[in-house]
């Protein structure tokens, strides 16, 4: 430790005195989750984006995730945990539980957090005192207008819910799973890790496309004391190919000598308390190729084949029709037709994936943010190459997710490490990496033609789609079937 970091910082944290021997570049977010084990602040994007790790210092917001402990010797700090502690506190949890505040609850301990600040500069806000004094916390789920009510309605949260003989329809009721997202106590992803977790680090293709070779990967270990284990596609004894639809498990989980997208997984860094900067010097040589970043390009004469499988570059097919379409636009009393286009959609979630695994009785048991278990589950086992009783998926607390966490993207890496190593291991995506790694929301390139009858009923619709599902399949073939 640093003779600075010896000297220590003083300072007040939901009431009490800590003297903290951390270095004083270490941030604030990660004093309270990592050495307080306060973990209702939550970390969403670690650069001051989201406001999801807001606290107050002497009573102003600030994004945790900002500020170095060395610069906050003598302050003051509140995190959510403090809120039942004073009646304000109490009061607004209690209003934001009343109003519905806290859907997926991940932003919500911020949010209540930025909330307080407002009041206790101003215990009468107008609406546009809150807004502006929330602004700098962003919510996925809500739109917003919950929260804002909240804050505003705080002194009356005590108030009855409107639950009567007559009004129980669009009656409004507390979430059974509310109180928890509320006090900070809602276990996400990265909040329940054991301290003896192993931590994984991801490396991943730094090109749209591109093969690679790795060096030595005995050397690498051995100069890097903290690194365990350094997995690749052939410690895979299962199947090296995932997917959410049957009969479509063309994503591997490690790729074998090229990748297909940017963000790629080509191999797993698994050591103690492991931080990105373990990757710097991992032995892997790069061979930049010809990407094909749209439809056309995928689909043009001479294209290079992505897949051996679909050696044209097109995943599937679908034709649907019935009637004499030509008969009825010839005789419509209007036609009209158009092209549009959509672009891929990031799902946005303000919780990066995360979760960590362990061994219980022989049965991996991997505890992340998901919306899809089952899945999950079935997706693993083929991967580890075992019975599907064999695995266990626990699903935390979801930050969000809008279909996004319906795919796989850290179940199989977690038990892979865990299963290896024999520990328990954890992994928490960056936001960088989330947005890189991630599937999103298929572009799209449509051309319609709908037609009409002098009265107004819809005759004849011809449409004709292209769905970019990007590598992999995803959920492609849903799309394809269900857009049309």
């Amino acid at each position: 430790m640093s003779a600075a970091a010896e000297t220590g910082v003083s300072l007040t944290i939901n009431g009490a005195h800590q003297q903290l021997a951390n270095s004083p570049t270490q941030r604030l977010s990660s004093v309270l989750r990592d050495t307080l084990e306060l973990t209702g602040t939550k970390i969403g994007c670690d650069a001051g984006d989201c406001g999801a790790c807001t606290v107050l210092i002497d009573d102003h917001a600030a994004c945790s995730c900002l500020v170095p402990i060395g610069a906050l010797d003598g302050a003051e700090i509140e995190s959510v945990e403090s809120l039942a502690s004073s009646d304000l506190g109490a009061s607004l949890a209690a209003s934001f539980l009343r109003h519905g505040a806290a859907q997926c609850g991940f932003c919500t301990p911020g949010m209540l957090m930025a909330a307080l600040g407002v009041l206790r500069e101003n215990p009468n806000p107008s609406r546009d005192d809150v807004v502006s004094g929330l602004a700098g916390v962003l919510c996925r789920c809500t739109g917003y207008q919950k929260i804002i009510d909240a804050v505003l309605d705080f002194d009356h949260a005590g108030d009855p819910l409107e639950l009567s003989a007559g009004k129980a329809v669009g009656g409004r009721l507390e979430r059974v799973d509310g109180q928890a997202k509320i006090d900070g106590t809602e276990a996400f992803g990265a909040d329940a890790v054991p301290r003896d977790a192993l931590t994984i680090k991801v490396v991943r293709s730094p090109h749209h496309r591109g093969s690679f070779a790795l060096g030595n990967i005995d050397e690498y270990v051995a100069r890097n004391p903290l690194v365990r284990l350094v997995i690749t596609a052939n410690e895979i004894a299962g199947q090296n190919a995932f997917g959410v639809i049957p009969g479509f498990e063309d994503q591997p989980v490690l790729a074998e000598s090229a990748a297909r997208f940017l963000g790629e997984a080509v191999a797993l860094v698994v050591g103690d308390k492991l931080d990105e900067s373990i990757l710097d010097d991992f032995p892997v040589a790069w061979t930049e190729l010809p990407p094909a970043l749209s439809p056309g390009v995928a689909l043009a004469a001479g294209a290079d084949a992505l897949h051996s499988h679909a050696p044209d570059n097109v995943m599937i097919r679908g034709l649907v029709q019935t009637g004499h379409v030509d008969t009825a636009l010839a005789s419509a009393g209007a036609v009209v037709s158009g092209r549009f286009t959509t672009s891929f959609v990031e799902h946005a979630y303000i919780e990066p994936e995360a979760g960590w695994a362990e061994l219980i009785d022989g049965v991996v048991t991997i505890h992340a943010t998901t919306q899809a278990p089952y899945m999950d589950r079935e997706a693993t086992a083929k991967v580890l190459g075992v019975p599907v009783d064999s695995v266990r998926i626990i699903p935390t607390g979801c930050g969000g997710g809008f279909g996004g966490k319906l795919d796989i993207s850290v179940q199989p890496l977690l038990a892979l490490a865990t299963t290896l190593t024999g520990m328990p291991t954890a992994i928490v995506y960056t936001r960088p990496e989330s947005i890189l790694s991630t599937t999103k929301r298929h572009p799209a390139e449509i051309e319609a033609t709908i037609a009409a009858s002098t009265d107004g009923d819809i005759v004849a619709m011809t449409f004709e789609g292209t769905f970019n599902t990007g590598a992999y399949a995803s959920w492609g073939p849903t799309v394809a079937n269900r857009v049309p």
